[in-house]
């Protein structure tokens, strides 16, 4: 059996990518008190509503602890709040406050700019094949 070859590994070029996009972002985001780990969350609460913190956290693929102590400081920054679930009261949702939406503006742009220097000279063809693409791989290795 032949020996893995790094530059051979899809998995290898995305976590290239993925700490150069997260390296641009954790720039772009410097001094609006988000981290690139919140804006990912917020990102998640802002698009989708208020969601339990199970739901936050196989949403964004971390851990339980980790969404546990996640949640906990952005409650701390003031980012979000936990609120009952009207439907189940043992639920709580974590719910984006007033001050996460006002950023949420500031930090998407910060996101899109990113974006678009990141996808500077590629066809929007080519990056709709990428995302299908990395999607087959997910469902392939999750299977």
């Amino acid at each position: 059996m032949p020996l893995l070859d790094p530059h051979e590994s899809l998995g290898f070029h995305c976590n290239l990518t993925l700490k150069a996009f997260l390296g641009a972002l954790e720039r772009g985001l410097k001094g609006t008190g988000v981290s690139s780990a919140q804006m990912f969350a917020l990102a998640q609460l802002i698009a989708s509503g208020p969601l339990s913190q199970s739901e936050l956290v196989d949403r964004l693929s971390i851990t339980r602890a980790t969404g546990v102590a996640l949640v906990d400081r952005m409650e701390r920054d003031g980012w979000v709040t936990r609120q009952p679930n009207a439907k189940d009261g043992r639920i709580k949702l974590v719910v984006p406050t007033a001050r996460a939406t006002k950023i949420w503006k500031k930090v998407s742009k910060t996101g899109s700019a990113m974006l678009e220097r990141a996808y500077r000279g590629i066809d929007p063809a080519e990056i709709e094949t990428v995302k299908r693409i990395l999607e087959q791989v997910r469902e392939n290795l999750q299977a």
